[in-house]
C-alpha cells in the first residue's frame, strides 16, 4: 500500500440489481473497471477487480466507497423484496379520525408497515406539550407488541425534532419489552413534516437487514483481498459515511445515485460548479455542483412517492425553450451534458465522494446573540458528526448554512440547516 495519499487511487462501485459496475480514480485518470469475467459481475468479483486494477494503475487503494441505493429502492419496490415487517407507533395529541389519513401516501412505504400504534403525547415545534403521554396505552403497546413477532418499529413523535422526550420514552419501554428489537427515532433525523418524518424511520426500519448483508458481503469481500482497503458507503447527499454509521441509519443511504452522478460528470469536466442535465427517460433533469458538492435538499425521491427528511440531489425538468420561444435562462455556471453513461458517472462521484453532515433543525430565538449561539452549536455538532463518518482533523468546512423564519409560526421560530464536508481522513486507510 503507498505511503502517502496522493499515490493511491480511489475505487467507486454502483451495486445494481443483477450486477455491480466500479470505476477507479487516479489523479485525472478514470479507468472503469470491467469484472474479470462475464459471470463476476456481482458485487464481490467486481470489487475483486477494481482492486486489482487500482493496483496496476496506482499501486494500490486506499478505499472503495460503495453506493448501495439502487438495490435499497428496488428491494423496497418489489412486493417480493423480502423486507421486514415494521411497527409504526404515532405520538400524536390524538389518532387520526379516517383510516385514509393514517396510510402513508406511498405504497411502497405503507406495503412495510404491518401495524399500526397511536400513543397520546406529542409537542409542538418550539418544545411545548401538546398533551402528556399516554403510558396507559403506551404499557398496552408493549404488551401486545411482543405476540406480534414484529422486532423493527419506526417511532415519529410530534414535535420531536424540539423535544424527543416522548419519542425517547415510548422507544426505551418497547426495548424493554422486545430486547434486541431494532427501533428507529424520528428525531434522529430532525426535518418537518410528520409523513415525511414517518416515511423516513419506516424506511430506516425497514432497509435494515439489506443493508447489513450487503455491507457485510463487501466487507467480507475486501478482507480476502491484499492491502488495507477499507470500505465506506455514499449518502443520499453525495458524501459518505462509515460503513457502521450506515448499518445504524441506513436511509441515509437512500437515493445517492442521483447526487453522485452529478459529481462524478463535474469530475470528469473538470469543473467545480456547473449545472449538470442528466438523460432520463427520453428528457433531460438539471442538477447543480456547487464546490464539488451536489445540491441537495430533503425531497422526495424518484419512484417512492413521498419526501423524506434526508437530503438528497435536486433535480428539475430542463425546459428546452422558455415561453414564447425564448432560449433557456442562461445560468451563472456551465451547463454540460455528459457523454459518459450514468453508471461510470456514479462510480465516479463515489470514488471522489468526501465525508460529509447534514442537520436540519428548528429553534426559537428572541435577540441576535440568541441566533449566533443556535448556528454555532448547529455547526459545532455537525462538524462532530462529520468527523465520525471519516474526516481528517482539521479539514472540515461549513459548505451551507441557512436559518430561515418558519411561516405561520410564532416570531421567533427559525428553521436552521448546516451541511458540513471535510477530506478523508488518510490514516483510517492505513495511509
Amino acid at each position: 500500500m503507498p505511503a502517502h495519499a496522493e499515490d493511491v487511487a480511489h475505487i467507486g462501485v454502483t451495486l445494481r440489481p443483477g450486477r455491480a459496475y466500479a470505476a477507479v480514480v487516479h489523479g485525472d485518470t478514470v479507468v472503469p473497471v470491467e469484472p474479470v469475467a462475464p459471470a463476476r459481475a456481482d458485487a464481490d468479483g467486481v470489487i475483486a477487480a477494481a482492486v486489482a486494477t487500482a493496483t496496476r494503475v496506482a499501486g494500490g487503494a486506499d478505499a472503495v466507497t460503495v453506493d448501495i441505493a439502487p438495490l435499497l429502492l428496488d428491494t423496497l419496490l418489489r412486493p417480493d423484496g423480502g423486507i421486514p415487517p415494521v411497527a409504526v407507533v404515532r405520538i400524536v395529541p390524538r389518532a387520526a379520525t379516517d383510516p385514509e389519513l393514517a396510510r402513508s401516501p406511498a405504497e411502497a412505504v405503507e406495503r412495510a408497515i404491518a401495524r399500526r400504534f397511536t400513543v397520546a403525547g406529542g409537542h409542538d415545534l418550539l418544545g411545548n406539550e401538546l398533551c402528556p403521554l399516554d403510558r396507559s396505552a403506551l404499557a398496552s403497546l408493549c404488551a401486545e407488541l411482543p405476540g406480534t413477532g414484529i422486532r423493527h418499529v419506526a417511532v415519529v413523535a410530534a414535535g420531536s425534532q424540539a423535544r424527543p422526550a416522548h419519542e425517547r420514552e415510548v422507544a426505551d419501554a418497547i426495548l424493554a419489552a422486545v430486547p434486541g428489537a431494532r427501533v428507529s427515532v424520528a428525531s434522529d433525523y430532525g426535518g418537518q413534516g410528520l409523513v415525511a418524518r414517518e416515511a423516513t424511520v419506516v424506511l430506516d426500519c425497514a432497509l435494515t437487514p439489506l443493508t447489513e448483508r450487503v455491507l457485510d458481503r463487501c466487507e467480507r469481500t475486501l478482507a480476502r483481498l491484499p492491502g488495507d482497503v477499507v470500505l465506506r458507503v455514499a449518502r443520499g447527499d453525495g458524501g459518505y459515511s462509515t460503513p457502521s454509521r450506515i448499518r445504524v441509519t441506513p436511509v441515509v443511504a437512500f437515493g445517492a445515485t442521483d447526487a453522485l452522478e452529478l459529481c462524478g460528470a463535474a469530475h470528469l469536466a473538470v469543473l467545480a460548479d456547473c449545472r449538470v442535465l442528466l438523460p432520463r427517460e427520453g428528457r433531460r433533469l438539471a442538477g447543480e455542483v456547487r464546490h464539488r458538492l451536489a445540491v441537495v435538499r430533503p425531497a422526495e425521491p424518484v419512484g417512492l412517492g413521498t419526501e423524506l427528511v434526508v437530503p438528497t440531489a435536486v433535480l428539475t425538468p430542463e425546459p428546452e425553450e422558455r415561453p414564447g420561444g425564448l432560449p433557456p435562462r442562461a445560468a451563472d455556471v456551465p451547463a454540460i451534458r455528459p457523454d459518459a453513461d450514468r453508471y461510470l458517472l456514479a462510480c465516479v462521484g463515489a470514488a471522489i465522494s468526501r465525508p460529509a453532515s447534514w442537520l436540519d433543525e428548528v429553534a426559537f430565538i428572541e435577540s441576535a446573540a440568541e441566533l449566533d449561539r443556535v448556528r454555532r452549536d448547529a455547526e459545532e455538532r455537525a462538524t462532530a458528526m462529520v468527523m465520525a463518518n471519516g474526516a481528517a482533523p482539521g479539514t472540515t468546512h461549513i459548505a451551507e448554512i441557512s436559518t430561515v423564519a418558519v411561516p405561520y409560526s410564532p416570531s421567533g421560530t427559525i428553521r436552521v440547516r448546516v451541511r458540513v464536508a471535510g477530506a478523508p481522513d488518510v490514516r483510517l486507510a492505513g495511509g
